[in-house]
């Protein structure tokens, strides 16, 4: 008989907060061609028993070039077949990222939010100290633009020097990069509402365990900095971990975890693309560690 798992009241406020916010930070999207990717979310602490227990579905796909020399990311995150979560704290988010083709820098970003609050906003490049200007969709304004962008057109933005990133674009560029061992990038990111600079290290190679296999990938971790406006720095969160494939030419995500007061978050990686597949039946006899479960 499956063992139900229980869940607090309290587990509806920070630690889902935290868990939304971990997806956004670290998901990421090629510009070079268009892909979908699939994804479990769960969670492992108190309010589970001490036992893994799925709470959401996470999809994410990407889209080639337009015309104007946009491309398009889009993440999709949801409770809806997870009865206890959605008794409790019902998730839905959809976010929607628009980068220029040859950089990978951010033009626009557009939020949809329906848990205990209904948004729909849309962030444009600007010149602000955030580095983009809320448009809130459901009053009105910014409709124009995402009609715009909706049709692959691109809205006027002021000329703007300088690198940035959102939270879907953050290791955009990382996932072509010739990983290896202790190597680090520093990254300019905005959330619309604050700057960001994010520190990325690759820690090195691990087998990782990944339905039922072992996978050779890349354990990065990643901390993030709030730029306060007077210059000061602050830490945004505790360190996440990300695992990527050691796909040639391209990586893809495979695990992204987090530990908070209340346990352990996990986004993983739900089937296998081609690239990981014949990674996986290459050699991996000069891997020294041994396979681990990221715990």
């Amino acid at each position: 008989m499956r063992r139900r798992h229980r869940m607090t009241p309290r587990l509806r406020t920070r630690p889902l907060a935290v868990l939304c916010c971990l997806v956004l930070l670290t998901t990421t999207a090629t510009a070079e061609r268009g892909e979908r990717l699939d994804y479990r979310v769960s969670y492992r602490g108190v309010f589970s028993l001490g036992e893994d227990m799925p709470i959401a579905d996470l999809s994410l796909e990407s889209r080639g070039a337009t015309e104007v020399g946009l491309s398009e990311v889009r993440l999709e995150i949801s409770s809806h077949d997870y009865p206890q979560v959605e008794s409790l704290y019902p998730i839905r988010y959809r976010l929607r990222s628009w980068a220029e083709s040859g950089t990978g820098e951010l033009f626009a970003f557009s939020v949809y939010e329906t848990t205990r609050d209904d948004r729909h906003r849309l962030f444009l490049r600007d010149e602000s100290a955030s580095g983009t200007r809320r448009h809130d969709l459901h009053a009105g304004d910014g409709r124009e633009q995402m009609a715009q962008l909706n049709a692959g057109a691109r809205p006027r933005v002021p000329a703007l020097a300088g690198p940035l990133f959102d939270r879907l674009g953050l290791l955009q560029r990382i996932r072509t990069e010739d990983l290896h061992a202790g190597a680090e990038y520093r990254i300019p990111v905005t959330n619309g509402r604050k700057r960001f600079s994010y520190r990325v290290r690759v820690e090195g190679e691990q087998l990782l365990r990944l339905s039922e296999a072992a996978v050779p990938a890349w354990k990065l971790r990643v901390d993030g900095i709030v730029i306060k406006a007077d210059g000061r720095q602050e830490i945004a969160h505790l360190p996440l971990y990300l695992w990527l494939s050691q796909a040639a030419g391209r990586t893809t995500p495979l695990r992204v975890e987090a530990r908070h007061a209340i346990g352990l978050f996990r986004i993983e990686l739900d089937g296998w693309p081609a690239e990981i597949l014949s990674v996986r039946r290459a050699s991996v006899a000069s891997l020294s560690r041994p396979p681990v479960s990221g715990d």
